[in-house]
C-alpha cells in the first residue's frame, strides 16, 4: 500500500494542481467579463458601457426618471455622464408622465441637468406630443425648457414657436415667443 501510494502521489498533487488553475482560470474569466471595461478614450472619459437602464429617483422633489441608451460614457471622477440614441421617462409623483426621444444627452450630477439635443420628440400620458432641437431638464426645479423653435401638438391644436418652458410638477407649458396657434377643425360652442 505504501508503494502505491509513493507512486501515485505526484500524480495526484499534479492533477490537483491543474484544476486548481484551470477553476482559476474559469473564474478569472467569468469575472472580467461581468465588470465594466473603463474606457482609454481620453483624460476625461473614465468609463463607456452600451445599451444601457439607468433609473434615478429624488424623493425630495417626489419625481423618478429612467434613460435607456445606446451607449453611456461617465467621466472619471462621476460627475459628468453623456449617453447616445436615449429614452428619457420622467416619473413626477401623482403627475402626468414626460417620454423624450433623442440623439445626444449630458447629465451632471451635481447640478441636476439633463441636456437633451439632436431631434428632440416629446409626449406626454395625456396626448401632447413636442419636438424641438434642443432642450434642458432641470431635476431639482422640476422643468423642462428651451430657447430653440418648437412644435406643439395636442388632439384639439397645434402651436409653433420659439422657446418653451414646461413645469412637470405644476403641469404647465408656456411658449415664449412667435407663436402661432392652429385649432383643428371642431364645433366650438360660445
Amino acid at each position: 500500500m505504501r508503494k502505491l501510494l509513493k507512486k501515485t502521489w505526484p500524480l495526484v498533487g499534479i492533477g490537483g494542481l491543474v484544476l486548481f488553475v484551470g477553476i482559476h482560470i474559469l473564474l478569472s474569466q467569468k469575472e472580467t467579463s461581468l465588470a465594466p471595461v473603463a474606457s482609454d478614450n481620453g483624460p476625461a472619459e473614465g468609463m463607456r458601457l452600451e445599451d444601457i437602464h439607468y433609473s434615478h429617483a429624488d424623493p425630495e422633489n417626489k419625481v423618478m426618471w429612467l434613460l435607456d441608451a445606446a451607449e453611456v460614457t461617465f467621466s472619471k471622477d462621476r460627475r459628468f455622464m453623456s449617453f447616445w440614441d436615449f429614452r428619457l421617462k420622467v416619473h413626477p409623483q401623482g403627475k402626468s408622465r414626460l417620454e423624450l426621444i433623442g440623439q445626444r444627452g449630458e447629465y451632471d450630477t451635481e447640478t441636476g441637468e439633463l441636456v437633451l439635443r439632436g431631434a428632440l420628440q416629446g409626449k406626454t400620458e395625456n396626448g401632447y406630443t413636442f419636438e424641438t432641437e434642443y432642450a434642458v431638464y432641470n431635476q431639482r426645479r422640476g422643468d423642462l425648457e428651451t430657447h430653440e423653435p418648437v412644435l406643439i401638438t395636442g388632439p384639439f391644436f397645434s402651436i409653433q414657436g420659439r422657446g418653451l418652458s414646461f413645469d412637470v410638477n405644476r403641469e404647465t407649458l408656456r411658449i415664449h415667443s412667435e407663436v402661432t396657434t392652429l385649432i383643428k377643425n371642431r364645433t366650438w360652442i360660445l
